[in-house]
């Protein structure tokens, strides 16, 4: 083995490779935008900071607060990898591996594609079985913001060119045809959409009166991925100047803008129907 690959620095994907590194066994590379990621940092403040505009109480930031921090002591920092960011060709003995960014579900995510095996590992990117959450955190090239998780998805969805090649996930079973999985994806995402804009038909709304919403029934371990899901959906139609923030001394709230106005700002272009 002379190189490892990792396709996003989520604990769940990079867990062991620290072992790896120490033992000198191969070379690992990973994603320049999740740098902060492999090394086990995180902004605790602007999490909390977040959570408090979002309208959360003390137990729930807590708990958000507090399981963030277990999940990221299953994964042992990394002290060295080599960083690419997409449009490297990786070659070896009659195989060659081309290095694609897809921004989303993390800042720094790579997929990452073998031609003569006609297989692309798209790590937790596409799912079959799950539809990937974007996860909301610190904006790596723009500090003290929110990263636009789900604007950014729906950018890299629109771009994937899987062609032939069978999808080899970091969850669960293979995709075969990409192009019929991606119209699933994108219903999907269509409803989530209408739901959001359903809730906010009424009067503005906190973040977190829309989890409660949404996911009624959601698990405390939970909560921070529900947090995730309506704050990076609730960017994305902020970014098509479809709901509006409204900020407040404590909390901020959420607005729908009237359906006559909405467009699809230069660059943007929606992913779902409607």
């Amino acid at each position: 083995m002379e190189r490892v690959l990792l396709t996003h620095g989520h604990q769940d994907h990079f867990g062991l490779a620290a072992r790896i590194e120490r033992a000198g066994k191969a070379k690992l590379l990973g994603g320049r935008l999740d740098r902060g990621h492999f090394r086990g940092t995180r902004n605790g403040r602007f999490l909390l900071d977040a959570l408090t505009r979002a309208g959360f109480g003390a137990a729930a930031r807590f708990t958000m607060v507090a399981m963030t921090a277990a999940v990221d002591r299953f994964a042992e920092p990394l002290s060295s990898w080599d960083e690419v960011g997409g449009g490297e060709v990786l070659t070896g003995d009659g195989w060659s591996v081309i290095v694609r960014a897809v921004p989303g579900h993390t800042p720094g995510s790579l997929t990452f594609e073998v031609p003569e095996a006609g297989v692309l590992f798209t790590g937790d990117t596409v799912l079959r079985d799950i539809t990937p959450n974007a996860i909301v955190d610190e904006d790596p090239e723009r500090p003290g913001e929110a990263f636009r998780s789900v604007s950014r998805y729906f950018e890299t969805l629109a771009g994937i060119a899987a062609g032939d090649s069978c999808l080899l996930t970091g969850h669960g079973r293979r995709i075969p045809d990409f192009g019929a999985h991606r119209s699933r994806l994108e219903s999907r995402y269509a409803f989530r959409v209408a739901q959001i804009e359903r809730v906010l038909a009424g009067k503005p709304k906190a973040v977190v009166e829309l989890c409660e919403r949404i996911f009624p029934t959601v698990r405390p371990m939970d909560l921070y991925l529900a947090y995730s899901e309506v704050l990076g959906f609730l960017m994305y139609l902020e970014d098509l100047e479809r709901v509006e923030r409204l900020p407040g001394r404590l909390r901020e709230r959420w607005a729908l803008l009237p359906r006559g106005s909405w467009h699809s700002p230069p660059g943007r272009r929606p992913t779902h129907p409607g």
